[in-house]
């Protein structure tokens, strides 16, 4: 299959480009667009990524990909053309923190006809499609570990934000800093996760309210022993605890686990390597690839709730969503096209003020 693939190629921290090499290593040709042509990627550096305006139609991309047979957008930040509502070719999108903004991202799905989420527990929340056109694609590891080239020298490992002082995440990595050897607490690239991971012994995942996270899986298929905190988001339903993982529901009961595993190397190394296994066997890029394809060919058609509206109901689903893009210059360029229509197009003036202050409050 051919297909159009746009994801935020000048951040080095989406998953859009293991979803690229995934599909193409599963045979398939991928054009990869974008608003910019940069790619800051620490993972593909060399990768090659088409740019169009922030406000390009959809035809004038596809006009770039002949014999595109699919476009699927990463949220958040890629390639949003214009024209989704009248895409000669399914589409797709696949949408991360829906837990953190579920109304932007509810607002985003209108224009595809197919919607993936990472967060099993919010399928219900994405009800404007019919049934079949929404589905859980839980996060994934890489088909291929990074390869052991030492001795795993940390006895934990920790990636995420650590927030201010006093945040529970500060505090539970002092304590166990004072205990073990822990990896250094600072933002890492992507081509260095593994690296860390499979330096480990144990990786330690403090997830966010119900969020399935990607460390669950990079821990998993890096083979080192995962320990996350209990959360009812699915992951019981990928992975047996106690056999693939560990789990706690409390601080104590962390440092707990932490301390027996470490201690009994044999049990560590026993559910690590199971938990790797099944990560590998069942739960990497190339997987959610093609079940992505697998769900598009198999499901509904032209479902993309945009397809069913009106014209100034079309312009302003727009509008929003570059509002909270920051795309101003489309907002305006939107503007200039609706003279005919002075009401609509106030409000595009508006939604043009409303995300240039924005921007200057949180200074991007």
């Amino acid at each position: 299959m051919n297909v159009v693939l746009a994801y935020p190629a000048e951040h080095d921290k989406g998953e859009g480009i293991h979803l690229r090499a995934a599909f193409r290593q599963n045979g398939h040709e991928v054009i990869a667009v974008n608003h910019v042509s940069e790619v800051k990627s620490s993972l593909d550096a060399h990768a090659s990524v088409l740019a169009f305006r922030p406000d390009t139609k959809l035809e004038t991309v596809l006009e770039k990909a002949p014999g595109a047979e699919l476009f699927v957008y990463v949220e958040p930040l890629g390639l949003l053309p214009r024209g989704m509502e009248r895409s000669p070719i399914p589409t797709a999108c696949v949408i991360s923190d829906v837990h953190r903004n579920l109304k932007a991202r509810r607002l985003l799905a209108r224009l595809f006809d197919h919607v993936f989420l990472y967060q099993r527990n919010y399928l219900q929340a994405f009800d404007e499609h019919p049934s079949g056109a929404v589905s859980w694609s839980p996060w994934a590891c890489n088909p291929t570990p990074a390869p052991l080239i030492q001795e795993r020298d940390l006895d934990v490992a920790f990636i995420g934000q650590l927030w201010g002082p006093g945040s529970e995440r500060r505090r539970i990595l002092d304590r166990l800093s004072q205990n073990y050897r822990v990896n250094e607490l600072r933002a890492y690239e992507q081509s260095e996760i593994p690296q860390i991971y499979g330096r480990a012994r144990v990786v330690i995942n403090l997830p966010l309210s119900d969020d399935l996270n990607w460390r669950t899986f990079e821990a998993l298929g890096s083979g080192a022993l995962l320990c996350t905190r209990r959360q009812r988001n699915g992951l019981d339903l990928l992975f047996a605890e106690g056999t693939h993982y560990v789990g706690f529901d409390s601080n104590e009961e962390l440092f707990q686990k932490v301390s027996y595993y470490l201690n009994h190397e044999t049990e560590r190394a026993t559910i690590a390597a199971a938990g790797q296994a099944e990560a590998l066997a069942r739960h990497t890029w190339s997987h959610r690839a093609e079940a992505m394809l697998k769900a598009v060919a198999d499901g509904p058609r032209n479902t993309a709730p945009v397809r069913r509206m009106h014209a100034a109901a079309v312009v302003k689903t727009y509008a929003a969503i570059y509002e909270r893009s920051g795309w101003i210059e489309a907002l305006m360029r939107m503007a200039a096209t609706e003279r005919k229509r002075p009401v609509l197009r106030s409000h595009l003036l508006a939604m043009g003020l409303k995300s240039f202050c924005r921007r200057a409050v949180l200074k991007w």
